[in-house]
């Protein structure tokens, strides 16, 4: 099933009737896009309980470096006005300590000049590296800040916001979506490849493979080549750790790390920075991304009040508020935004 886009008046005439503030929202999934979306709809004023099988540290989403930043995506606007939502959301976030979001140096690196980033607008501080300072298998750079969350910190973040909006947790497993509909006024689908048991056959799987090193004063900031698409190199500095990563596996699903594995991921990142040759390597982890053609964020054909919000592939934290918002607004609700303070002050207001 493909993408859609936000509701047409004509074809989505006999789904006009909004959510009302107050109602009922089951959202499954406790993934960043999960999380998000619950925080999202909160604000917007619903009563939301999250059916997770697994807590936040068990989903995909906690084995993600989670820095912004649209990797192997074509030009597209609505990729880019949910990556500028998610982008603008996780700077303000990123001035609370609690977060787990800080804003972090990111040097890209290009093999084919093509002007600075189609994407570029979203990001702040952009400047082209002189010649002198880019490697010469590589026709040009671009440094900017982006954001990057320590994902166990942001997602305990997230969650703990969704508990003092009044959301409720339930860990159990789902089987039917529309069963869940009899329970609540809406129910929105944030499983990410467990929705291909509930139909969806254009989900694959992405086999990624990263590693975690000790903090290292010989790495700082973030560097990212990805003009392979099996093998995108990236170097993600964090609070407690620096990620080095990594792989893109169509259809793998073998959780087995050979030491070749690790060597050619440390030789790729030492050639992008050379202060990785100094690291510690504290462990290896496997991760399967759920892909897609475009992710799904749209009103179920058969079932209006029924959501989906899946399928970002390695997109999830780049565009996990503007995708939550677009749910927000699919639903005719009203979007308060991320809160711009702390949770632990004034209920998270906006």
């Amino acid at each position: 099933m493909s993408q859609m886009s936000p509701m047409s008046p004509m074809r989505h005439k006999r789904h006009a009737m909004p959510v009302t503030q107050g109602e009922h929202v089951i959202v499954v999934g406790a993934g960043v896009s999960g999380l998000t979306t619950a925080v999202a709809l909160s604000l917007a004023g619903c009563r939301v309980t999250i059916h997770a099988a697994e807590g936040p540290s068990q989903t995909t989403s906690a084995l993600a470096a989670a820095i912004w930043h649209p990797f192997y995506q074509a030009p597209d606007f609505v990729y880019l006005a949910r990556a500028r939502q998610t982008y603008a959301t996780m700077c303000r976030l990123s001035t609370d300590a609690t977060s787990g979001v800080l804003m972090r140096s990111l040097t890209e690196y290009f093999r084919r000049d093509a002007g600075a980033p189609w994407w570029a607008e979203c990001a702040s501080r952009l400047k082209r590296l002189p010649e002198t300072e880019v490697p010469a298998r590589f026709a040009c750079a671009y440094r900017m800040d982006v954001p990057v969350a320590d994902t166990g910190a942001y997602l305990r973040y997230l969650m703990n916001m969704f508990l003092e909006l009044g959301g409720q947790y339930v860990q159990r497993r789902v089987d039917s979506m529309t069963s869940l509909l009899d329970k609540a006024d809406i129910v929105v689908n944030c499983c990410g490849y467990g929705s291909r048991q509930f139909g969806d056959d254009h989900l694959s799987l992405s086999r990624a493979i990263v590693l975690r090193a000790a903090r290292d004063d010989a790495v700082r900031g973030c560097f990212i080549d990805d003009s392979d698409p099996h093998a995108p190199t990236y170097i993600v500095e964090r609070d407690d750790d620096i990620v080095l990563g990594g792989t893109a596996d169509p259809a793998l699903t073998s959780t087995v790390i050979g030491a070749h594995q690790i060597d050619d991921i440390v030789r790729r990142c030492a050639r992008l920075c050379e202060g990785v040759a100094a690291l510690r390597v504290i462990d290896a982890r496997v991760g399967f991304r759920p892909m897609r053609r475009a992710p799904r964020v749209a009103r179920d054909s058969e079932h209006p009040r029924l959501f989906h919000n899946y399928g970002h592939g390695g997109g999830g934290f780049t565009l996990s508020w503007g995708c939550a918002n677009d749910i927000v607004r699919l639903a005719g609700l009203t979007s308060a935004g991320a809160p711009r303070r702390s949770i632990d002050s004034d209920a998270a207001q906006p």
